[in-house]
């Protein structure tokens, strides 16, 4: 028969094993991959008077999980195949609960996939109805390690159901952690984040950019980051109210100045930026890279000599751009000679002849020289 007492110890084993998982489990979710989120929800909602720790959050986070399992225990009874059901409702309140993006006027709301989320509620039902109407056999003593590796399976469906109900975009948490970085001045753990990535936008390049200027690397580092938006990318857009903290008024302070609100054009603002005393050094540099990002390599040029002295002190994608000039005129209005960095052009251009595909070529010459400006000059078409 099969025995209470072995019965009893097969369930709290169970009930330690599931719980331990879980545990861990939210730990590990709340403290390394949501921390950002949930600061930005506290910051959001509290209106910037609290703090959110990412240990501590995690921490009674976790506790309140294990407690609403604790009393949805008392109201359901599921047999051992089935225990880890007991965390649906906790594993449904987790995913929804990283499941927000900022909002205007200190506010927040959930970006969760209703229609997924009611798809994965109807399976739970449908699997508690078949729990319900099938319960454990009662005579013959199974193996406790075939209840438990049902119950895994159980685990793992929950955990990859918070994962799809949550917001787990890649591109939204490197810019939350980049954006701390930069309020707590860290832009060198700043430009680290999302840095092997080929996913940005334009939000997260404008703290990039912000980041590399600072560091004094913006025209020796703007090409080791993806730029799809072109010179739009070095400035955030007015219109984007999802900031949580206001990075961006250190960042035109850092500047000399502030566009206003009718100005669109990035490079049109920081023309006439430059044209004003308050224009700081950095504001100069932004607009040399402005041109580099238009593709307009004459104007570059006209503004170069005012901002730097030509020599070879200059930063790596301004030689690299001074090359290519040289190399699509026959009289330019500055020559400038760097025996490196041609034959580094030299071997760009014919590496790319080895493939006659377009798209074959720019993903191999990416492969190669994704970091230079002349990739960016040849292959990258700017999607704004």
């Amino acid at each position: 028969m099969y025995k209470p007492t072995y019965k009893k110890r097969t369930a709290r084993m169970i009930s330690w094993v599931c719980g331990s998982l879980f545990t861990l489990f939210s730990l590990l979710y709340l403290f390394v991959m949501q921390a950002d989120l949930l600061a930005t929800a506290q910051h959001l909602l509290s209106k910037g008077q609290t703090v959110y720790s990412p240990l501590w959050g995690a921490v009674v986070i976790t506790l309140l999980l294990l407690l609403l399992q604790g009393v949805f225990r008392r109201i359901m009874v599921y047999p051992l195949r089935f225990h880890a059901l007991y965390y649906f409702p906790s594993c449904v309140v987790l995913g929804l609960l990283t499941s927000i993006v900022p909002q205007t006027g200190w506010n927040v709301q959930l970006s969760t996939n209703w229609i997924w989320l009611t798809v994965c509620i109807f399976l739970y039902i449908l699997v508690t109805w078949t729990a319900l109407h099938f319960p454990d056999r009662k005579n013959g003593k199974q193996n406790a390690f075939s209840f438990l590796w049902v119950n895994f399976l159980w685990l793992a469906l929950q955990f990859c159901m918070v994962n799809s109900i949550a917001n787990t975009k890649d591109v939204y948490h490197y810019r939350l952690k980049a954006e701390r970085c930069l309020v707590e001045g860290q832009d060198s753990l700043a430009l680290q984040v999302g840095a092997k990535s080929l996913q940005a936008d334009r939000s997260l390049t404008a703290m990039r950019m912000f980041a590399l200027s600072r560091e004094n690397l913006l025209g020796e580092k703007l090409f080791d980051f993806p730029q799809y938006n072109g010179s739009q990318g070095l400035l955030p857009s007015f219109s984007d109210t999802t900031y949580t903290h206001d990075w961006t008024n250190a960042l035109y302070k850092h500047l000399g100045g502030k566009p206003g609100k009718n100005m669109k054009d990035n490079t049109q603002f920081l023309e006439l930026l430059s044209q004003r005393p308050s224009a700081t050094a950095a504001a100069k540099d932004y607009l040399l890279c402005a041109y580099l990002l238009d593709k307009n390599l004459d104007a570059f040029v006209t503004v170069l000599p005012r901002c730097h002295e030509v020599n070879d002190n200059l930063p790596l994608h301004y030689k690299e751009a001074l090359i290519l000039y040289n190399r699509l005129h026959t009289t330019p209005a500055i020559t400038y000679k760097n025996s490196v960095i041609e034959t580094n052009l030299n071997d760009f251009l014919h590496y790319g002849m080895q493939y006659t595909h377009a798209t074959e070529r720019s993903n191999q010459c990416r492969r190669m020289y994704g970091n230079t400006y002349w990739w960016y000059y040849y292959y990258q078409k700017p999607s704004e």
